[in-house]
């Protein structure tokens, strides 16, 4: 029992350290990865988005995505619009440039069957498409995002990566379209997820191990 509880107190200070960190953090990264997409088990567009939140003062926070295209090279396709969704507590998200001057901005971004996303940026503004896709990026390569997040000092300094996007009214975050496709001319339109920081997963981790030590 003692040694059960020496690692209680552990566990707790380690969390209380994790949440002091977070919340004072400046600057934090996480990559988002697929994790569903318009056409199902038939889906052949990939990405990882590598986000990095930065926040030092004030009412505003800045997030830069570098989007990577990773779908294989024989499928070909670009990605031609990032659509994302506000953080709950935040007042808003928009956005602000893209190193691939094709991309513009969008608010109120609708991405039927996922729903409408706060903000983007697509090729010509146009998120469904219309014209050539090669304007985008291509399979292999990348661009970087940048959009600006608005909310109180509080909110913004709790914020992380991971969470620096939250769930619309469909429950989704960001959304990735794809056009182009090689061969049949696919399209996709494919969600994006964060993944856990790996202090969290090393918590949840001793955590667990803990109680299962005390299950015995």
């Amino acid at each position: 029992m003692e040694l059960f509880e020496r690692y209680s107190r552990i566990v707790a200070v380690t969390a209380i350290a994790l949440a002091a960190t977070s919340a004072h953090a400046v600057v934090s990264t996480d990559t988002w990865i697929p994790c569903g997409s318009s056409e199902g088990v038939n889906s052949k567009g990939l990405f990882s988005a590598v986000v990095t939140y930065s926040y030092s003062s004030g009412s505003t926070a800045s997030v830069s995505i570098v989007l990577n295209n990773t779908t294989l090279l024989a499928n070909g396709g670009y990605i031609t619009g990032l659509a994302l969704n506000e953080a709950a507590g935040t007042t808003g998200i928009s956005f602000v440039s893209c190193s691939n001057a094709n991309f513009l901005a969008m608010s109120a971004v609708s991405a039927p069957p996922f729903g409408t996303f706060t903000a983007g940026g697509a090729l010509g503004a146009n998120w469904i498409g219309g014209g050539s896709p090669t304007g985008g990026i291509a399979a292999g390569s990348s661009a970087t995002f940048n959009f600006s997040i608005t909310g109180s000092s509080a909110v913004l300094a709790a914020l992380t990566a991971e969470f620096a996007f939250g769930p619309n009214a469909d429950g989704n975050a960001m959304a990735v379209r794809f056009r182009g496709g090689a061969g049949d001319d696919w399209s996709d339109k494919v969600l994006g997820c964060g993944t856990p920081a790996p202090g969290a997963v090393a918590l949840l981790g001793v955590v667990g191990l803990l109680s299962s030590r005390r299950r015995r």
